[in-house]
């Protein structure tokens, strides 16, 4: 009788030590994330200080590594999937949103007016990726130097996860590019990289 109720119980301590993934978490021995998903426009404009444009969701995403070695970690280990529309795309890197293809603002020389030249004033040169139209988010503007700028590179390369080795916590924004209207139920995380296979599920805030 002691040997049957040996032989019941164990299986339950066994499935007593498996972990049940939480939303906006994924882990494995050697690997931890905690994800935020951040979809409404207002919202991602004052995570990344700037305005991407329509068509992006942002996954704040905070990184620790297990292993007793530095552990290789960039955005290009992560892909997001819509269970709506089977939309799948790996995270951008920031000039993949705000890179050479956007609107360039230059400001033309200093000419005197006469037949067969132009007054002066800014010349439009370049399109944005995604639309034809001007978009201040993108806009390039003369920095120190008479260099050119571009805020919006700028801030997305600010607040990115960094590409890098490490064996501590590290955190940042991920870029992904996915169309029409998404609820966090909708979509899918995946982490492949050097620590393994990952996928991280979202909810509905309350």
């Amino acid at each position: 009788m002691k040997r049957a109720l040996i032989l019941t119980v164990l299986p339950l301590a066994l499935i007593g030590r498996e972990r049940k993934p939480l939303p906006g978490q994924a882990g494995n021995d050697n690997i931890e994330l905690v994800g935020n998903l951040v979809l409404d426009r207002d919202e991602i404009k004052q995570a990344i200080g700037a305005d991407p444009g329509p068509g992006y969701v942002v996954v704040k995403m905070q990184v620790t590594p297990k292993m007793n070695k530095p552990l290789a970690i960039g955005p290009a280990d992560f892909t997001i999937v819509s269970h709506k529309d089977g939309q799948r795309s790996e995270a951008l890197e920031p000039g993949e949103i705000a890179g050479s293809g956007v609107l360039v603002v230059k400001e033309a020389p200093e000419k005197s007016w006469s037949p067969g030249t132009t007054l002066n004033g800014p010349m439009w040169s370049g399109v944005t990726p995604r639309s034809s139209a001007p978009n201040s988010g993108t806009e390039m503007r003369p920095g120190p130097g008479g260099k050119e700028r571009n805020p919006l590179l700028e801030a997305l390369k600010a607040k990115a996860l960094p590409d890098k080795e490490t064996k501590d916590p590290i955190g940042g924004l991920l870029y992904f590019p996915i169309d029409g209207k998404i609820r966090p139920r909708d979509l899918t995380v995946i982490y492949k990289g050097p620590a393994g296979r990952l996928v991280m599920e979202f909810e509905e805030a309350k």
